[in-house]
């Protein structure tokens, strides 16, 4: 299949375009949209895997890469609101997205191009669709950088699932966790004797490159958290908050029946008190 990289590029785009516009929209159309997304995305993949592999195919495939381990953890941690592992939805989702399209654009003719064509597109859908929600995540959502050890125990489950799931992978040599987990690149560089040493350096800049991208994640969702923070308003507790000045345009507000807006019941409930009580 020709023009992957063309193709890859323009998805790529759209799809960063798309989530910026996204990202700028009221919180509850936010929300449908990125619940819908993932609702099928979550069912899709079900069908996928569950149904069509299994029983039309006669095969099973099991989801050992990190990115397809994604397709099914980012949408189901989005759905349930689960705030204490949506970083990590935000994170599998964005570097699983952004690494698939990286090497589509750069090289997707050669990696991709003995595919079917249909199972490229579902294949970049996913990959869109889970770097979309991540996207979106991090520019709404402030994540905390106590969740960084988190981020490295889940990249490190998915890695240890993937090596007790081997014996029963179709294919395990052709896909990319496998390779990195064996060090073929190493393997195939160096001769043999020279593994004993080079081997434990190979996993140590494997798991650096893990924490740099963690590092990366956190930076990125600081920077781009601020951009698309409305004008007037304050990050509170992972939330937005009107700020003061804003506040005080809005009349006078005390605990005796006065008025309070969502920013002040939210750093009532962070701090104990209402910081427009206190002036």
């Amino acid at each position: 299949m020709y023009g992957l990289n063309a193709v890859a590029l323009v998805f790529f785009g759209c799809i960063n375009v798309a989530a910026y516009q996204l990202c700028k929209c009221p919180e509850g159309r936010r929300r449908t949209v990125v619940r819908w997304l993932c609702a099928v995305l979550l069912s899709g993949n079900l069908l996928r895997y569950g149904v069509i592999y299994p029983f039309v195919k006669g095969v099973v495939m099991l989801p050992v890469e990190f990115s397809t381990v994604a397709y099914f953890l980012v949408p189901a941690i989005l759905l349930t609101s689960k705030r204490r592992l949506r970083s990590w939805a935000a994170y599998s989702g964005l570097m699983a997205g952004f690494f698939y399209y990286l090497a589509m654009i750069a090289a997707g003719g050669v990696i991709y191009g003995a595919y079917a064509p249909l199972d490229i597109y579902i294949s970049m859908f996913c990959h869109g669709s889970i770097y979309f929600c991540g996207f979106v995540t991090i520019g709404t959502e402030l994540c905390s950088a106590k969740d960084a050890p988190k981020l490295a125990l889940g990249v490190a489950l998915v890695a240890v699932r993937a090596a007790i799931l081997r014996p029963f992978v179709v294919g395990s040599d052709r896909l990319l966790i496998y390779i990195l987990l064996d060090a073929v690149a190493v393997k195939r560089i160096l001769p043999e004797s020279a593994w004993t040493v080079a081997l434990p350096f190979y996993y140590l800049a494997v798991a650096a490159f893990v924490l740099l991208t963690i590092r990366g994640f956190f930076r990125r969702n600081q920077k781009q958290y601020r951009k698309f923070l409305p004008r007037g308003e304050a990050a509170v507790g992972g939330k937005w908050c009107r700020s003061k000045s804003l506040r005080d345009k809005m009349g006078p507000v005390c605990y005796g029946g006065g008025r309070r807006d969502v920013g002040c019941r939210l750093l009532e409930r962070i701090s104990g008190g209402c910081a427009c009580a206190r002036g």
